[in-house]
C-alpha cells in the first residue's frame, strides 16, 4: 500500500492505495471529480522528491505527494539559515541577526530582500501553508549552488496569517563578492516564486481564499491529468 496527501488548497483527505505506478493512480485520481481541476497543474512528489515520470516504481510504504501551484534545515555556524514564523515576520530582528552572524565571516556583501504584502483586492492579508520536506530539500539545493560561489542565502517565510504591510518573506545572501551577491538575490527569489512549496490565500472578511490566479505551476506539474 502506498499513501497519497494532498497538500495546500486542494483540501482532500490522504488516501492509502494499492498501486505500483503513478499512471494507476493517475486514472483512480481522475475518476474523483473534486480533483479534476488540480490534475492538469498539480507536481508530484515520490518519498518528498518531485518526479516527471509516471512510471516510477512504486513500493510497499511509499509516499505520494499532489503539489498544486504555489505562490512563490540547514544550519550553517551553528546559525539557521532557513527559518519559519507563525505570523508576520519581525523584520528588525531578522536582518539584525543575519549581520551580526554573518559581518566577521569576511563577506563584502550581506544583502537582504523583504517582502510586504500589499493593500490590494480588498484583501486583509495574506495567508500561507508550507510544506516543509520538499522546502527544505529545494532550499538545502540552493544552498549547495551558493557555495559553489564561496555565497551563502538564507531565508524567513511565515505560516498562517500576514495582515496588510506587515512582512511574509525575507530573503538574504551573503558573499564575498557584491556582482555574486546582487545575481544570486535576483535568481534566488525568482526561483523562490516557481518553486517553494508554500501555498498563497487572501484573507477577505476573515476567510481564506486560495490565489490561484496570483500563483504558479511546479516543474513537472500534470503529471497525473
Amino acid at each position: 500500500m502506498v499513501k497519497v496527501e494532498f497538500l495546500g488548497p486542494i483540501g482532500k483527505e490522504p488516501l492509502e492505495l494499492d498501486i505500483t505506478n503513478l499512471n494507476q493512480l493517475s486514472e483512480i485520481l481522475k475518476k474523483d471529480d473534486s480533483l479534476s481541476m488540480w490534475l492538469k497543474n498539480s507536481a508530484c512528489a515520490i518519498n518528498d522528491v518531485l518526479t516527471d515520470d509516471k512510471n516510477t516504481p512504486l513500493n510497499d510504504g511509499d509516499k505520494i505527494t499532489m503539489l498544486p501551484p504555489v505562490c512563490g534545515g540547514w544550519v550553517m555556524n551553528n546559525e539557521q539559515a532557513l527559518e519559519l514564523f507563525d505570523g508576520d515576520l519581525p523584520v528588525e530582528q531578522i536582518t539584525n541577526q543575519w549581520y551580526e552572524n554573518f559581518r566577521l565571516s569576511n563577506y563584502g556583501a550581506i544583502i537582504t530582500f523583504v517582502g510586504v504584502v500589499r493593500d490590494e483586492n480588498n484583501i486583509d492579508g495574506l495567508s500561507f501553508d508550507i510544506y516543509e520536506p520538499i522546502l527544505n530539500n529545494w532550499f538545502n539545493a540552493w544552498q549547495e549552488k551558493a557555495k559553489a560561489q564561496n555565497a551563502i542565502v538564507l531565508m524567513a517565510h511565515s505560516r498562517g496569517d500576514v495582515l496588510n504591510h506587515k512582512s511574509s518573506y525575507i530573503a538574504g545572501v551573503c558573499s564575498p563578492k557584491r556582482r555574486v551577491a546582487l545575481e544570486l538575490i535576483d535568481e534566488f527569489v525568482e526561483d523562490f516564486k516557481a518553486s517553494a512549496p508554500i501555498w498563497k490565500y487572501d484573507i477577505i472578511n476573515g476567510k481564506r481564499e486560495y490565489a490561484l490566479d496570483r500563483s504558479t505551476e511546479i516543474k513537472g506539474a500534470g503529471i497525473l491529468s
